[in-house]
């Protein structure tokens, strides 16, 4: 059963389950619904190294955001493009310290939320999606080969779903001693879900699916993080399956109640 709480305006919920194909589990998550933050981590490299490496990157995202409010929007944006960069700091030197955790690293994507807006930052392939009622739209861009074939017109993004070379990221945490994360602001509206992945979900999902789970499902979060990832299992599972949700909610909703 995915986890699901609710603070004021904001309700969240998060589920991560190793699929049908892998052993381990190299994603990881965490949010703080009462601070309005949540990260999502996708491990790679090593027999060890992709559950330590994405580990390592949440954590270091909790320790720069958890107790630090935010008044503004630059506010936000700094804080998450710090906590990305000290957690690239971090991967990137136990990498190269310890000779079984050599070549790890992770995908990152992390959002704040505060009054009336959104502030991500993400690096590699996991994704900050934005439902709103018959629209579905991918607020972050992939950094990825196959994201850069897409933009130069050399694919469609149908056909990219299917190619080979999916997991080739352009950037990740940990990889080299420095990373610029992507980072950006959005305005939030009552109703609004977000939709924080790994490529596990994405990779077996259309967007079409991922936004009928979320006008069918969004008044009930857990469930909703239940049935993305179990459709994502029913279609071959074939990676580690991470969901967090949010949702914008007026202040005068019921909170969500499980099932």
């Amino acid at each position: 059963m995915a986890t699901a709480e609710r603070s004021g305006a904001l309700m969240m919920a998060s589920k991560t389950d190793v699929g049908r194909m892998r052993e381990r589990n190299e994603d990881a998550c965490l949010f703080r619904v009462e601070q309005g933050w949540a990260v999502l981590a996708d491990g790679m490299g090593g027999y060890r190294g992709g559950d330590v490496a994405s580990a390592m990157a949440v954590e270091c995202v909790r320790e720069n955001l958890d107790g630090n409010s935010v008044g503004t929007a630059s506010e936000a944006l700094a804080g998450l493009r710090l906590a990305t960069v000290r957690a690239n700091e971090r991967i990137f030197t136990v990498s190269h310290s310890d000779r079984d955790l050599h070549g790890m690293g992770s995908t990152l994507v992390a959002v704040r939320c505060f009054e009336d807006m959104i502030a991500v930052a993400h690096v590699g392939d996991s994704r900050l999606y934005r439902y709103r009622p018959d629209q579905l739209v991918q607020l972050t861009r992939d950094h990825s080969l196959l994201q850069e074939q897409v933009d130069g017109g050399m694919m469609s993004a149908d056909a990219a779903r299917r190619a080979p070379g999916r997991s080739l990221l352009t950037r990740a945490l940990g990889v080299e001693p420095s990373v610029v994360p992507d980072v950006a602001l959005h305005e939030t509206r009552v109703g609004d879900v977000y939709l924080m992945c790994s490529d596990g979900l994405t990779d077996m999902l259309y967007d079409d699916d991922i936004a009928l789970v979320c006008e069918t499902l969004s008044a009930n979060l857990a469930l909703a993080a239940d049935h993305l990832v179990q459709l994502a299992n029913d279609r071959g599972g074939r990676d580690n399956i991470t969901v967090v949700l949010i949702k914008v909610c007026a202040p005068t909703d019921a909170p969500e109640m499980p099932r």
